[in-house]
């Protein structure tokens, strides 16, 4: 099978590098930096995360994903520091990254197991805000370890403009719930 698994804005480095980097809203091409397995932006807290999830999993030679750059409207840094600290709630059928403070950190479309292996074989950095190049590539280089057992595939429905629509019950009841609290 082919990696990446799931379409995104990335580049693909050295896939045998066990590092992955996430530059959230920052533009990665003029960094230049070297030694990943897969460089690239993430805007959003759920799809852009379930992504990530699923082409790190994908590739058993990544056990480090390093969270850096300015974070996006959407929260998706501060989501994926809090997945990575906390962990996800299960309640009525959804999966919510405890401590999010973003609109829908709602992971949904991938299973739970492939939720659960990420955080135990997956250590996150957080460098959120940080756009260093040199500092973020010291990091990269720094990341040092063997490989995870095994490769995990895990499939995905594509995303597209419409997809965020599954949430717009959940969108009605926050609004809802703020302008009750205000």
């Amino acid at each position: 099978m082919e990696w990446p698994l799931t379409s995104g804005d990335y580049i693909i480095g050295d896939t045998n590098s066990s590092v992955a980097v996430v530059t959230l809203a920052s533009d990665y091409t003029a960094w230049e930096l070297k030694n990943y397995a897969i460089c690239g932006t993430c805007f959003s807290e759920n799809f852009g995360i379930e992504k990530i999830i699923v082409n790190v999993l994908a590739n058993q030679n990544i056990h480090c994903l390093i969270v850096c750059g300015e974070d996006s409207g959407h929260l998706a840094g501060q989501s994926l520091i809090a997945l990575a600290e906390n962990g996800v709630s299960t309640m009525a059928g959804s999966r919510k990254i405890a401590g999010s403070n973003a609109s829908l950190p709602y992971l949904n479309e991938i299973p739970m197991t492939a939720i659960s292996r990420f955080l135990r074989e997956v250590k996150v950095v957080d460098l959120v805000g940080n756009k260093d190049p040199v500092a973020i590539q010291k990091v990269i280089d720094s990341c040092t370890g063997p490989k995870r057992i095994e490769a995990q595939i895990v499939s995905m429905p594509e995303v597209d403009e419409d997809s965020w629509r599954k949430y717009e019950q959940l969108i009605k009841q926050n609004v809802m719930s703020k302008i009750k609290k205000g």
